[in-house]
């Protein structure tokens, strides 16, 4: 039996410390005196990987990041339309390629100190510098020769289309035509990130030891600034008084808590411990829905769920055997029958809803066919396999699609599958270092495009995480990126991504939606297809 981890242990001992509290009269709770405070207390899902934006991974990175760091826009949650962030305008040249951005006079970091045009241009030379190894510098590559630049073909970044001119005028040249540039100045990637923090003693800019994030004070030039961060708890941020809008911002501090299990927020949730969570237990999302104008949130989400195939493993090296472990997998019956949440059965790696594109339907339930390549692959009725690792993460979504795959495999294929559990940082790990057989995945997007999900999967990508690495395909999404016409590059994207899954180095599950749980006195929490969150436009109702 899996135990607890340790993440979750610390607030569920504060909720029965709550719940024993107003057993004896009390009445107060983080919650209530959140609202009259202005601190917000969030659910984050697990524990936080690094702070330093442009090495920092996964969403919960992202929902912290968001708060401390703004780039030069920022995108509105609902919309996604630009709006103005530390560059208050900007204009682009007639031919698409050129971006002119001005920041803001008087713009500063959360120390005082100034921030101009040249701390967003060493910002970006860091995020694609070849030694620091940044796993989302592909985003970039938008940028004349910042491809070449950060896979090391380029020596000299005087060369990449980026410009300073004074301090508060920067320029971004692009190789291509690109419509979703602009949102992908809104990731982590992209956030600036303060020179003098990052050399103090000496460091190199290109240091992934994170040191910087842990000296005193942390420098960020977001709505907040960083206050405390006690692993296995909680981590603190607190209104920035030297941001550009300060008086706007109407939250004095964010309490960030990293539970994984979700029947361990949905208690401290009910207990007053919690604002809003991450997520919501399978458990509980009938009850909850049956309650119209309860705390639950269903919302639109740019997710897609899949399983992970390692294709440098012994036995997963041979397609023929992935192909066939996807194709038993019931999608519709895991979507039905355990999430319950508005999740929809996925044919394909890249989620509905991108304007434009429609991703293949590429993947089925054919247990026909996957019954076929398994004895193709030498193992007629699963006979002679050896017993396969299914890696998942210790949540009750998690574990129990897990638990029906397992199920599925081992009913229709005679295959055993072994389920283990790891912390969520340590599966990451493991996903740079190919140490698992099969594992949970998931992507959200970083900007509105397919790009953000096909370019994964490309030779060398830092979250491919797979091992896959095919010539074919990155040929075919570079030639598709290429296409100046719209029309013309997307349909190129689908034709690389119908290739990609006739090569399975995943196995798609689901399309996401999101369930949260909200309390009534938060404020400005809008829906949020790409799962950010502009903490600066939300505020408390103290009842």
């Amino acid at each position: 039996m899996a135990s607890r981890s340790v993440s979750a242990v610390v607030p569920f001992i504060l909720t029965l410390a709550l719940l024993a509290a107003a057993g004896c009269g009390r009445r107060d709770t983080p919650v209530s005196t959140g609202d009259r405070a202005g601190m917000l207390h969030v659910g984050n899902g697990a524990e936080v990987q690094s702070l330093d934006p442009h090495l920092a991974g996964g969403a919960v990175d992202h929902n912290v990041l968001s708060s401390l760091f703004e780039g030069l826009i920022t995108l509105d949650e609902e919309t996604l339309q630009p709006r103005p962030g530390a560059a208050e305008r900007w204009t682009l040249s007639p031919d698409g390629l050129t971006y002119t951005f001005h920041l803001r006079p008087g713009g500063k970091w959360s120390n005082g100190d100034p921030l101009t045009a040249r701390d967003f241009l060493f910002s970006l030379r860091r995020a694609l510098t070849p030694s620091l190894g940044s796993e989302y510098k592909d985003a970039l590559y938008p940028i004349r020769n910042a491809e070449d630049f950060a896979r090391g073909r380029l020596e000299n970044f005087n060369v990449v289309g980026v410009r300073a001119y004074d301090e508060t005028t920067l320029e971004i040249i692009l190789a291509r035509p690109t419509p979703h540039f602009l949102s992908v100045l809104r990731t982590n990637v992209c956030f600036p990130v303060h020179a003098a923090s990052i050399e103090r003693d000496g460091a190199k800019p290109d240091d992934r030891s994170g040191k910087w994030t842990r000296a005193t004070p942390f420098v960020s030039n977001g709505p907040f600034r960083f206050r405390e961060w006690k692993e296995r708890q909680h981590l603190i941020v607190e209104k920035n008084p030297h941001y550009w809008d300060a008086a706007n911002v109407k939250l004095n501090a964010i309490t960030f808590y990293p539970i994984e299990s979700t029947q361990t927020q949905e208690l401290n949730f009910r207990a007053g411990q919690l604002h809003t969570t991450w997520d919501v237990p399978l458990s509980k999302l009938d009850a909850y829905r049956r309650d119209g104008s309860g705390p639950l949130r269903i919302e639109p989400y740019f997710e897609s769920y899949f399983l992970r195939f390692n294709t440098r493993h012994r036995l997963l090296s041979d397609v023929r055997l992935r192909r066939a472990l996807a194709l038993a997998i019931d999608r519709d019956a895991i979507v039905k029958n355990i999430l319950r949440g508005g999740q929809t059965a996925a044919t394909a790696l890249t989620p509905p809803g991108l304007a434009g594109y429609t991703a293949p339907a590429a993947v089925s339930h054919d247990l026909a066919a996957a019954r076929k390549l398994l004895a193709e692959a030498g193992y007629p009725e699963g006979k002679g396999l050896p017993p396969i690792e299914l890696t998942t993460i210790s949540s009750e979504i998690n574990q129990r699609i897990a638990e029906a795959v397992q199920q599925m495999w081992r009913r229709d294929l005679g295959i055993e599958v072994l389920i283990t559990q790891k912390e969520f940082k340590v599966l990451l790990d493991t996903f740079d270092t190919l140490d698992y057989t099969v594992a949970r995945g998931r992507w959200i997007g970083e900007f509105p495009d397919p790009l953000t999900y096909l370019n994964i999967f490309t030779t060398g990508n830092g979250v491919n995480g797979t091992g896959f690495a095919d010539p074919l395909y990155d040929a075919m999404v570079a030639k598709a990126n290429a296409e100046r016409a719209p029309a013309a590059r997307l349909a190129g994207l689908q034709r690389a991504e119908s290739y990609l899954l006739t090569q399975m180095p995943i196995a798609p599950i689901y399309w996401g939606s999101r369930t949260t749980l909200i309390a009534p006195s938060v404020r400005g929490w809008k829906k949020s297809p790409l799962g950010f969150r502009n903490y600066k436009d939300v505020w408390l109702e103290a009842k």
